[in-house]
């Protein structure tokens, strides 16, 4: 979808959401995690509950801890387990921009969520972040 954009042209949120993000969201929502310290593998650090009626496809997300780990982003599409591993190598904050969503060709469910967890567990004194950026239609 092509927009054409004049000096009169009154825009609306799915407008701005397609010329900012290349897919018409309806709404975004950023999601912020909590510190975990030294979390257990498979602990979810931060996740969104799909709204009844909505689907939600990731646009990008942050990810923070103090040693390196595997991450997964899980979500249900269709009814059925969906997922995509991250890998961060070293402590340190990585970001990924998956612009216009990493899952608009198979979006998470209405009534569902979108969840990011770490893989391995964290050792002692680790501290373990995650935010997302979720546009939803």
């Amino acid at each position: 979808m092509r927009l054409s954009v004049g000096p009169l042209t009154r825009l609306t949120v799915t407008d701005v959401n397609q010329i900012h993000f290349g897919y018409p969201y309806t709404d975004v929502k950023f999601v912020r995690g909590t510190y975990v310290a030294a979390p257990a593998a498979n602990t979810n650090l931060t996740s969104f509950s799909v709204p009844p009626g909505k689907r939600a496809a990731l646009i990008a997300l942050l990810i923070d801890a103090t040693e390196g780990n595997l991450f997964d982003v899980v979500w249900i599409s269709g009814g059925q387990a969906r997922s995509y591993r991250l890998r961060l190598p070293s402590d340190g904050v990585v970001g990924y921009d998956f612009r216009p969503g990493l899952n608009t060709d198979l979006p998470a469910d209405p009534n569902t969520s979108i969840i990011i967890r770490n893989v391995n567990a964290g050792s002692a004194g680790s501290l373990y972040k995650a935010d997302m950026l979720i546009g939803l239609w």
